[in-house]
């Protein structure tokens, strides 16, 4: 072929070759956004944890975006601790700097926030950490009840000083509620901030609080789980570090029955450490799958409803000390509502356990009545009851060993009954 065809050719085969498209232009950087605690204007203390709550609330909504990076609280924590910030008065620019710095981030949303009666007023500032300069200063108010479209108000403040421009499947996202309950969302801020002072105890008794109010409120559903897996730990850690103990009980010795029994009884209810180890006891018996009983003969007798050192006095022809202490713990559990569906396995498991075992059915029958007249009440106003009781007694200055015990074990507690629960169904 001559030369002058080849060449033809290729300019042809060339310019018939689409060219390559250019890359899509690379998506800009997300930018780095801090959310600092907003200030309680107010002039009560009891409405501190509302900045836990707004700022949570503000985190997770504009965590949400691909144009933002936004700083977790936990980090937030940490900085406002090492720059001493934790409790100053409404942020300015020098110290929007400082915090800003050490969050890495580019930007600060903060402000402040009070309430009149039922009208819930926002202060919200969005500071260039950079230069220190505001770049917007809005106020947003309405009735409390509808702080969740205030919180949307604040994101939008944010989004419009940093000229973001969000798909509508992120606006969509944004414009959606946690929940709608102002009991809800201020219960939840308290169990923040009561988690954050390593108040586990008043935490789980707010974000309980919570879910009365809203049992589909995630974030304090989410929050008590977390919780419950902490808790669950450290009841393993006390199994295990009471098992020395333990390793003295041999189920195929002939004085297994009093020594486990004489171990329960040594064990006081009213101290927070001993309690810890009666139940870790229990809990030990029952994933063993072990009945721990002393049979003691003779005729029934005795009124049935009549319960001393939490055995009924009617109807006793046997005595199983694990049996006895598991049943106090579901009778003292009576007023969870959490625990309503376990406590009635629980009883059918010793029940077909310890056959004629009268005490077992005479406590069963009391502790089920109590459950009924709970039942009355309504699991909303049970579990709040519950709460403020909690909180009274954490509180208080009062003696109150036995209710601490109690609120410190409380969920090694309900960790036993779904064990002993789970071998009744």
């Amino acid at each position: 072929m001559a030369l002058a065809s080849v060449l033809l050719l290729s300019a042809t085969l060339w310019a018939a070759t689409p060219a390559t498209p250019p890359p899509p232009p690379a998506a800009p950087a997300p930018v780095t956004v801090a959310v600092s605690y907003f200030d309680n204007n107010t002039g009560k203390a009891e409405y501190d944890p509302l900045a836990k709550g707004l700022a949570d609330m503000l985190i997770t909504d504009l965590g949400q975006l691909r144009a933002l990076r936004v700083v977790e609280r936990e980090k937030l924590n940490q900085i406002l601790a090492e720059l001493k910030l934790s409790r100053s008065k409404f942020i300015d620019p020098k110290t929007a700097r400082r915090l800003g710095k050490g969050l890495a981030a580019q930007f600060i949303l903060s402000g402040g926030y009070t309430l009149a009666g039922d009208t819930l007023r926002i202060d919200a500032r969005v500071f260039n950490v950079e230069t220190g300069a505001v770049l917007t200063s809005e106020r947003v108010e309405g009735k409390k009840d509808e702080f969740f479209a205030l919180e949307k108000d604040i994101a939008d403040l944010l989004l419009a000083a940093l000229e973001v421009k969000l798909p509508s499947a992120e606006r969509s996202k944004l414009r959606a509620n946690a929940t709608q309950s102002f009991e809800a969302w201020s219960s939840y801020a308290a169990g923040l901030d009561a988690q954050d002072k390593g108040d586990a105890a008043a935490a789980r008794a707010a974000y309980a609080k919570a879910l009365a109010a809203d049992p589909n409120y995630r974030a304090a559903r989410n929050a008590t789980e977390r919780l419950a897996a902490i808790f669950a730990q450290s009841a393993r850690q006390t199994e295990t570090r009471f098992d020395a103990s333990f390793k003295d009980l041999d189920p195929k010795a002939k004085d297994f029955a009093p020594k486990v029994s004489a171990l329960l009884q040594s064990l006081d209810n009213t101290r927070t450490d001993q309690l810890a180890r009666k139940l870790a006891l229990l809990t030990w018996l029952g994933r063993k799958n072990l009945l721990a009983c002393t049979v003691v003969a003779g005729p029934a007798s005795g009124n049935p409803t009549v319960i001393v050192g939490g055995i009924p006095q009617g109807g006793v022809v046997s005595y199983c000390p694990q049996a006895q202490e598991t049943l106090i713990v579901a009778n003292r559990l009576v007023d969870d509502p959490t625990q309503w569906e376990a406590i009635p396995k629980v009883c059918e498991h010793f029940i077909a356990r310890l056959p004629g075992d009268k005490s077992v059915v005479s406590y069963c029958e009391v502790v089920m009545k109590s459950i009924e007249l709970k039942k009355k009440e309504g699991a909303a106003a049970v579990a709040k009851e519950l709460a403020e009781d909690d909180a009274f007694v954490l509180k208080g200055t009062a003696t109150w060993d036995w209710r601490r015990a109690l609120i410190e074990n409380r969920p090694a507690m309900r960790e036993l009954l779904q064990l002993y629960a789970s071998k009744g169904r």
